[in-house]
């Protein structure tokens, strides 16, 4: 259901905006031609020249003629119409950022809360989805000020989080008090917008509710739109390019609602009746259908369909990248295994395989683009002259950012591109067995099969764990990248005078992101000798306390301001000597000391105070124990072996790479050690880390 679901969402919200665009936002400007200023910008919106909206904006800004706060939000509508969602948030937010100083203001609050909160919605950011679109709703009631229609799709917005948060009565009363605004919106407008809108709106709404498989009230939804949709038909000014379409996409959500209560004769009357329509038969349309016939596990008519993937995204306008590699391709691949077609299960996993270099070199183009361009905005009115040695210095730290982004990438895709190899070599050496058993074996049929299924599972498995591992390095690298690319600029600037504690403060962030990058990197290398089972050398000989007392040292604990440390040494391991590798056992205790650190506090809260606790201590006369106690948000006990897995992020609202507990268990496993979690341990979490004394 996630691939067509999130994308048909963007459709309607796109498709929405684009109405309000050109209406409400009309009426507003129409209703101050005074503003000579927002006439011309929504003009230049009206021919679609959206680089001249930003033109015009930028310059009516200058001259005072607009506020900060309205040209960011022009800013941002451009690039929403664009299809630039990355550009458009960041405008957005600028936007809200912005003291309101006048009653135009606030309206242009209102309506980039609006469109921020359905970016949001459709990356699945529900919290902060809700902290824009909540704060704007409670502006609209104090000051009364905005349309019907921004205030029944941020309500809508509002439930759509709501329900995919699991706050259900909360969601209930958001979508009919949005219902209620619908109404307001068409008996105060005399032509059929109102019933259009109301008719995206309630489509919206039956989305949300089928994507958290609450099918009962995705019915009663989806009998409102089609209610709605008749109405609007009734209309002498209707656009009657959108019946046969919108009556396709109710009739097959109609289906997918009635096979998830398993009313399967009610699902089929359905699904009969969206083929009658034209929009079943374009490209769009049959990848439209693939949801219903996938929950109907009709796979082979879903695998059929799949065959217009091409052409649909043509239509769309959408290229192959990472994101629909995964909403597209992969269940395209899963269609054609569940439906039998072995074939072509195997050429759609090669083809996978094929492209995935391409998607990631067009994601981090596509990264450099959107950066470039964030750059050129915030640096539009320096003057340029510039001087000799600033320009050597940037180009030295931009050839360092670019080799680094490089060697990152390169390791990722070898790593992955390896990994990938050997497991697809491994699946089709079990299916030659597999066909050659089936040809003498008839009886072991059913032990084949389940078989298939396993390997399969784990196909996607892993696949799904590789894209939300490229996913997450792509965020760990951009941060810091942003923020030394930012300061490079500032530094290079000619003319720009900074005082002592500034440059301090800027060669103190640079040295900081610096090492987070080198850091990564590390990891990265460290993560390539995981799988060795190769003894570590150990040829030093050290007190346990040495080891503890760096490891604290080099995690920067004792620093912490949010984090009592305390250290204890029992009296038997005071003398203790271990022959180990002092460099790699203290890495392995400093990862478990950032482990401790990064899950003291609960995800996208403030950093609350917390206790981490190193206790070191002598098991027996071979065994030198190092416990690393924390009283964070703990660790579920089945999950307890999960978390030393490669990549796992048990919280995905957390930053990280999930490999640094792989790692330190690798380290300490090659030093003839451990590395456990005791489940015993409440609250927080207790990492168990032996190592032996000889």
């Amino acid at each position: 259901m996630s691939k067509s679901i999130y994308a048909y969402i963007f459709t309607c919200i796109t498709l929405l905006g684009g109405i309000t665009f050109y209406s409400c936002d009309n009426k507003q400007t129409m209703e101050s031609k005074a503003n000579k200023a927002d006439s011309i910008i929504f003009n230049a919106g009206i021919v679609k020249d959206y680089t001249q909206m930003r033109a015009l904006a930028d310059s009516f800004e200058m001259s005072g003629d607009i506020t900060p706060l309205n040209a960011n939000r022009w800013r941002g509508a451009s690039y929403y119409r664009e299809g630039n969602n990355t550009m458009a948030e960041i405008c957005f937010r600028k936007a809200l950022e912005s003291e309101i100083t006048s009653e135009q203001d606030l309206v242009s609050y209102i309506k980039s809360a609006r469109r921020l909160s359905e970016i949001l919605l459709v990356k699945g950011d529900y919290e902060g989805s809700l902290s824009i679109a909540i704060p704007a709703v409670e502006k609209m009631d104090n000051a009364g000020i905005g349309s019907d229609i921004d205030y029944a799709i941020l309500l809508n917005t509002i439930g759509c989080c709501q329900l995919n948060l699991g706050q259900d009565e909360e969601a209930k009363e958001s979508f009919i008090t949005a219902r209620e605004r619908y109404v307001s919106r068409w008996e105060s407008d005399s032509t059929s917008r109102g019933f259009q809108e109301a008719v995206v709106g309630t489509v919206y709404t039956s989305m949300a509710y089928i994507n958290t498989r609450k099918y009962n009230d995705a019915i009663y939804w989806i009998d409102r739109s089609a209610m709605l949709l008749n109405e609007y038909r009734k209309r002498p000014d209707a656009r009657k390019e959108y019946f046969d379409e919108y009556q396709g996409r109710i009739e097959i959500m109609r289906a997918v609602a009635h096979e998830g209560l398993g009313d399967e004769e009610e699902a089929t009357e359905a699904y009969d009746a969206f083929l009658k329509t034209n929009y079943s038969k374009t490209p769009a349309g049959r990848i439209n259908a693939t949801d219903y016939l996938i929950v109907a596990r009709r796979y082979g008519e879903a695998a059929y369909n799949f065959r217009y993937l091409e052409q649909a995204f043509q239509q769309w306008g959408m290229g192959l990248s990472l994101d629909n590699i995964q909403l597209y391709l992969l269940p395209k691949y899963n269609a054609n295994t569940q439906a039998g077609r072995i074939d072509s299960a195997q050429a759609m996993s090669a083809y996978i395989l094929s492209i995935l270099d391409s998607a990631i070199t067009d994601q981090k183009d596509n990264t450099a683009a959107e950066l470039a361009t964030i750059y050129n905005t915030n640096l539009k009115d320096a003057q340029i002259v510039q001087q000799q040695a600033d320009m050597q210095r940037s180009r030295w730290i931009s050839t360092m950012f670019i080799l680094a982004l490089v060697v990152i990438f390169f390791i990722i895709y070898s790593l992955h591109r390896r990994r990938a190899q050997m497991r697809l070599a491994a699946a089709n050496k079990k299916l030659e067995e597999t066909n050659t058993q089936l040809s003498t074996l008839n009886s072991q049929l059913y032990s084949l099969n389940s078989q298939l299924v396993t390997a399969n599972a784990r196909a996607e498995e892993s696949s799904k764990m590789k894209t939300n591992f490229i996913h997450q390095i792509s965020h760990e690298i951009r941060t810091p990248l942003n923020i030394l690319s930012g300061f490079t600029q500032i530094i290079t600037t000619p003319g720009m005078e900074l005082d002592d504690a500034t440059r301090t403060d800027i060669n103190n962030q640079i040295n900081d992101n610096t090492n987070r990058i080198t850091g990564l990197v590390n990891k990265m290398l460290e993560l390539s000798d995981t799988t060795s089972q190769a003894v570590i050398e150990r040829n030093d000989d050290v007190p346990a306390v040495q080891i503890a007392a760096q490891a604290a040292e080099d995690s920067g604990i004792n620093n912490a301001t949010n984090i009592t440390f305390d250290l204890q040494i029992a009296p038997e391991a005071e003398t203790a000597m271990l022959h180990t590798n002092l460099a790699q056992a203290t890495r392995a205790l400093v990862l478990l000391l950032d482990n401790a650190m990064k899950f003291i506090s609960e995800p996208n809260a403030p950093a609350s105070e917390g206790t981490v606790r190193l206790i070191v201590s002598q098991i027996d006369e071979q065994t030198v124990c190092f416990n690393v106690e924390d009283t964070g948000i703990g660790v579920p006990v089945k999950e307890a072996e999960h978390i030393f897995d490669e990549f796992v992020q048990l919280d995905d609202y957390y930053d990280g790479t999930g490999i640094g507990l792989t790692v330190a268990r690798s380290i300490a496993r090659r030093l003839g050690g451990d590395i456990t979690l005791d489940t015993a341990f409440t609250p927080g979490a207790r990492f168990v880390f032996t190592l032996p004394l000889s």
